[in-house]
């Protein structure tokens, strides 16, 4: 039986973030025929959030005397997953990822202010992260328009809900549902699912996850990131990566947003309880956002109290912070508005994440804790600090201040997820591929649902590494694509 198509794509992409769109415009460049199927109201997904994308060798480095070397960032990321990444998928994005950066440059008109690192005491970490002027938002804008101008279809507010593959194996066509409910059927030769991974659904969290926190997790990505890709892509025969549990968590507090001054001094490396009011960690693990998520997320409710007196308030309002987060709240900023937003944060009968107190004994009340608990903590913290030899977890002196003068604070901080880092199984064609370990013919995955990056942890040693990887998997997977229609192989 013949399928009935509304219409015929040469590729239809799934998703509208930055792997999506890069797919889409170079499936356009290649001279094939393309939509894109997006299931929120607009474009641009998880990497609407993201500042700046990773690239190795890149002539934006060179020009700046930056020195960063495939084979080091190669290197990099199979030492940082304990060889556990897909060494094929890694080389061909770090051979690819500088191409990537000239792509969008001199093609789509992205303008490169920088290239930097996010934690300056980070270590080992590579000068990596280009920054784009207007942010990511603004290149996916300039891709969109791209897009439009070459004559890619893209249907908003259209969830895709089957990928059709015939008898023969080959991939068909695509189902999926309109604003209104309505069937949309669309034939293809290829699919490219960029759906984003799986961060905004608790229930594959928990499943794949290995702290099983999915109703309680924060999500700080896409809305529209719940997984539908991968369920798509299993149910014709794609199987899932052996890391799909890795995530890129961090500490974020409940109902505020990244740009908060509140939200940042919780992330600072000073004394964090857990919350029965004992420390747990040498709280510089907060210089990788990503590491301190993981700890956080380990926590007994999956969270930690960040105590403040008058002097560390001080200290951040007047000389700046020690850990950024992004271009959200650049390294060493002022937090000038902590103190307003602190107060009114505590006086807020509603919120329960920020207290004050004019004592140690006092705090420790408000936030559920056992006062002589806290005060052994923070008397033995004080000791520690005073003599600038942490003994129990050997923080760096430099980050170590005595609780001194009230009043006191305890800033709750919470486990939040910004993207789910690789899903399925692909080849270095950016194919996904069968329990066989076959390419899937006209099935590719890019993007934060492909696996094979990273492992246990997203690679915050190399900044930008989700961006870089999504756009230049996109259009990596638009060539070869275009290769086998070309060939008439697809």
């Amino acid at each position: 039986m013949t399928e009935k198509f509304d219409a015929q794509y040469d590729v239809v992409v799934i998703g509208g973030g930055g792997s999506g769109l890069s797919a889409a415009v170079q499936a356009a460049k290649d001279g094939l025929t393309c939509a894109v199927l997006e299931k929120e109201s607009q474009l641009g997904g998880s990497s609407a959030f993201a500042e700046g994308h990773a690239a190795f060798e890149s002539d934006e480095q060179i020009k700046r005397g930056i020195n960063v070397s495939k084979q080091e960032a190669l290197n990099a990321y199979i030492t940082y997953s304990h060889w556990r990444c897909d060494q094929a998928v890694v080389s061909r994005f770090v051979e690819n990822a500088a191409t990537t950066i000239k792509k969008m440059r001199d093609e789509e008109g992205a303008v490169y202010n920088d290239v930097t690192i996010t934690a300056p005491d980070q270590p080992g970490e590579l000068v990596t992260w280009h920054l784009v002027e207007g942010e990511i938002a603004h290149l996916l804008k300039l891709l969109e328009a791209d897009a439009r101008r070459r004559g890619v279809d893209i249907f908003l507010s259209t969830a895709a809900s089957k990928i059709l593959r015939d008898g023969s194996g080959k991939i068909t066509g695509v189902i999926a549902k309109d604003a209104d409910g309505e069937d949309v059927r669309l034939g293809a030769k290829a699919v490219v699912v960029a759906t984003g991974g799986y961060a905004a659904s608790p229930a594959m969290l928990n499943k794949y996850g290995k702290f099983k926190i999915g109703e309680r997790i924060i999500n700080a990505g896409g809305p529209g990131n719940t997984g539908d890709g991968l369920t798509m892509m299993k149910e014709i025969g794609a199987v899932e990566n052996s890391n799909i549990g890795t995530m890129a968590l961090f500490p974020l507090m409940r109902d505020k947003t990244v740009t908060s001054h509140v939200n940042n001094a919780g992330m600072q490396p000073y004394l964090w309880v857990n919350k029965y009011g004992r420390r747990f960690s040498d709280e510089a693990v907060g210089l990788n956002f990503g590491f301190a998520g993981d700890v956080t997320a380990g926590l007994p409710d999956a969270m930690y109290w960040c105590i403040l007196d008058q002097n560390h308030i001080d200290k951040l309002v007047d000389k700046g912070n020690e850990v950024g987060l992004g271009i959200y709240v650049h390294n060493y900023e002022k937090l000038v508005n902590l103190p307003t937003e602190l107060e009114a944060d505590a006086a807020d009968a509603k919120r329960t994440n920020v207290f004050k107190g004019g004592s140690i004994e006092e705090l420790a009340g408000k936030i559920g804790v056992k006062p002589e608990v806290l005060r052994t903590e923070i008397d033995v913290y004080n000791g520690y600090a005073r003599a600038g030899d942490d003994k129990k977890y050997h923080k760096d002196q430099k980050y170590l201040r005595p609780y001194e003068k009230g009043p006191f604070y305890a800033v709750k901080m919470e486990t939040g997820i910004m993207v789910s880092i690789g899903a399925m199984k692909i080849n270095d064609r950016m194919q996904a591929v069968d329990a066989n370990g076959e390419g899937i013919p006209g099935l590719y995955c890019v993007g934060c649902d492909a696996g094979g990056l990273c492992s246990e942890a997203y690679q915050l040693t190399i900044p930008g590494t989700a961006n870089g990887f999504a756009l230049t998997s996109g259009w990596l997977a638009a060539d070869d694509i275009a290769e086998k229609v070309k060939a008439g192989a697809l």
